[in-house]
């Protein structure tokens, strides 16, 4: 047990010695989304706003773990709410940083006349573009798929989102 200790006490005082760009960092965002999907009582597909809050934990410069919630109102009184949680991938440049994320997640559909759970998937991508060392503008497409049987013949129902907004970001 001491042997084990002590193995793990020198790893854990190695760690930051091998993530040579140490920039450890905090990410949280706030903004507009727009989601294509269908509307639960009609079956039309059409656009639905939203709020989106996504909050970045940043290991390195290159990788980083993603959790975005979002809150659309999808048309005849049901909103949907979403939690996603996932890997983000980075390729910092001079005045911007494209990422590509994945996550998984899910839905809570509620209506006045019930409610509905539902297991989900996030793939996607974006940009983040620096205003000022704390402050950045990010913009993202990314693909949300729930586990939600809208038509006899489908298990899954999936839509578009396109969301936008400000970064805080804490070193």
């Amino acid at each position: 047990m001491k042997t084990l200790s002590a193995v793990f006490f020198a790893l854990a005082l190695a760690v930051p010695a091998l993530a040579q760009d140490d920039t450890a960092s905090i990410q949280n965002s706030f903004g507009y989304a727009n989601l294509s999907f269908p509307n639960l009582i009609t079956g039309q597909v059409g656009r639905h706003s939203g709020f989106v809050n996504q909050t970045d934990l940043n290991l390195t410069k290159h990788f980083g773990f993603d959790n975005y919630m979002g809150i659309y109102s999808v048309g005849q009184g049901v909103t949907l709410l979403s939690d996603f949680v996932g890997g983000k991938i980075m390729m910092p440049r001079e005045k911007f940083t494209p990422y590509a994320l994945a996550g998984l997640g899910g839905g809570y559909f509620s209506a006045s006349t019930g409610a509905a759970t539902s297991f989900a998937t996030r793939y996607g991508g974006g940009v983040t573009i620096p205003i000022n060392d704390s402050i950045a503008w990010r913009v993202e497409y990314s693909r949300l798929n729930f586990h939600l049987q809208t038509t006899p013949d489908s298990a899954w129902t999936s839509g578009n989102n396109f969301a936008a907004g400000i970064v805080f970001k804490v070193n």
